[in-house]
């Protein structure tokens, strides 16, 4: 199994981030702490995105962030390349991970990144035998265990899985007008709704992604007009434009998106940080969350 899905796209949206650090506040830092665990956790409904749980935990003041751990011998025709591999210096690879639901526990094993060119598909712990498949309305405990550092326990409800309304949403968008995107109506919670162009951002005279987080009680949401200047000669070509509606569960909501309200920069952790905060979370920095998302593709014109 492969983790090569958002988190192209989302969240990853779902997509995504990286420095949990609070804008315009520094501490001055002259004492070691005791290195606490740093887990997240995404237990994912789209099919797209593989559910998965990183452990690291907190590294002291004399440590690197990375270390080498091998070489990686990449051919191009006749050439022969030697890229050196690197992986965070706080990363665990002995962790006992499980998450459980109904009875039923499933194991995650920690896979490695082997090659230079893997970022986020590695280093991680996954379903590797493919039998957890999670659903909607859901409770899941995770349960983290690494040796000589306190137990870390998970707990979340799994949110519903959106859908867009295909038919309700126009098949030619243009960024000079507004348009609307429809989906059916939830009891309740949060949505996050994206839209992606495909094209170099300067084809267009805007550009035309978005984001936006909406109530998904309501139902619809409509895309106002951009105004920008407008160029001389002819118009962008039409191009392939993904919209994207992601629920999410309380946790994944208070951490992500509260959370940046406060002045919080990250996402996916991808650097193994956090904004210091455990939320959905016992016994370790970081957060167990879940979302969900449908998309359509339409096309997106200039004019």
């Amino acid at each position: 199994m492969t983790f090569k899905k958002h988190i192209q796209s989302i969240f990853v949206a779902f997509i995504i981030i990286f420095n949990g650090c609070a804008e315009g506040e520094w501490e001055l830092l002259e004492v070691d702490y005791e290195p606490v665990l740093n887990v997240f956790g995404l237990i994912s409904l789209d099919p797209e995105v593989d559910s998965f749980v990183r452990v690291y935990r907190t590294t002291t003041l004399s440590e690197e962030s990375e270390i080498f751990v091998g070489v990686d011998t990449l051919v191009f025709g006749e050439e022969v390349y030697l890229d050196s591999i690197y992986e965070p210096a706080g990363l665990i690879k002995n962790a006992q991970v499980s998450i459980k639901a109904n009875g039923t526990s499933i194991p995650f094993n920690f896979v490695p990144k082997q090659y230079s060119w893997e970022w986020n598909q590695k280093n991680i712990y996954l379903d590797t035998l493919g039998t957890f498949t999670p659903k909607p309305g859901t409770t899941y405990l995770l349960d983290v265990t690494v040796p000589g550092y306190d137990s870390v326990k998970g707990e979340l409800l799994t949110p519903e899985i959106p859908v867009l309304i295909d038919s309700l949403i126009q098949d030619t968008i243009s960024i000079k007008r507004s348009y609307n995107i429809v989906w059916q109506q939830l009891n309740g919670g949060k949505g996050y709704l994206s839209g992606r162009s495909r094209a170099w951002k300067g084809a267009f005279e805007c550009d035309p992604d978005f984001d936006r987080v909406v109530d998904l009680q309501k139902g619809t949401y409509t895309v106002p007009v951009r105004i920008c200047e407008q160029r001389q000669g002819e118009p962008a070509e039409p191009k392939l434009f993904t919209i994207r509606l992601m629920t999410m569960d309380d946790n994944y909501y208070e951490y992500f998106i509260k959370g940046e309200e406060g002045g919080y920069n990250n996402f996916l952790l991808g650097s193994g940080t956090t904004v210091g905060q455990s939320v959905g979370i016992e016994g370790a920095l970081g957060v167990f969350g879940a979302v969900a998302s449908s998309k359509v593709q339409r096309v997106i014109i200039q004019q």
